[in-house]
């Protein structure tokens, strides 16, 4: 039986190692981690129904696949999935309830029972749709059409678009990009606008209670 008298302190720093390793392992663990890869032949679209999930992010790049990351930690998350469907030429995403297990009345919202996050990423020059009640998007890289419709996340864009669209309630909207023909409004937020030489591209950026911002990058 080990006593205060024959613990030595090397032996303390082992033991706090292991229990910190096994911590660790638990951590990593505890998290539902999933990857899909898909062709993108056809898709000329991305439309994402970003309801319940924390966190959304797009960065485009020149490659054929489209790439998609889901990480959902919670009580509840094996029960819940990124479901992504093809109809057409448009690559649909959205968190969805997949088990037969019931969820308690008091968290119904899929947010009240799991933290989930979302990363894709897609071929250049494609349109993306994003809707989302609580989420907050980052998008990078080089965009046909974008449409970002956010009630109380916030909005930063970097890179090139032809045409987009962002409304928010709450959020911020933040852009950086070289190109632009700037529509804005805030009823509630403060507006800085750099001026742009090159206005081939058209931004129309609205929203009630946020800042927005576009720099010249």
């Amino acid at each position: 039986m080990y006593t205060k008298e024959t613990i030595k302190p090397w032996t303390i720093n082992v033991m706090a190692f292991f229990v910190f390793f096994i911590l660790s392992l638990t951590t990593v663990d505890a998290q539902n981690v999933i990857e899909k890869t898909i062709q993108s032949d056809g898709i000329a679209s991305i439309s994402i129904n970003g309801n319940d999930i924390f966190k959304i992010s797009v960065a485009t790049s020149e490659t054929d696949k489209i790439k998609v990351t889901s990480t959902l930690d919670g009580e509840y998350q094996n029960d819940f999935q990124i479901v992504v469907k093809e109809e057409k030429s448009i690559l649909k995403l959205s968190l969805e309830h997949v088990s037969l297990e019931e969820i308690p009345d008091d968290k119904r919202n899929a947010h009240k029972v799991i933290a989930a996050t979302l990363h894709i990423e897609i071929p250049d020059s494609l349109n993306v749709n994003i809707l989302s009640d609580i989420g907050s998007v980052n998008l990078l890289g080089t965009f046909n059409a974008l449409n970002v419709e956010l009630s109380r996340g916030q909005c930063h864009i970097k890179g090139k678009v032809k045409t987009a669209t962002v409304n928010t309630l709450d959020g911020n909207i933040h852009v950086s990009t070289n190109s632009a023909t700037i529509e804005a409004n805030s009823n509630h937020g403060e507006i800085e606008l750099d001026e742009f030489s090159n206005t081939i591209s058209n931004w129309t950026l609205t929203s009630i209670h946020g800042d927005i911002t576009v720099i010249n990058s």
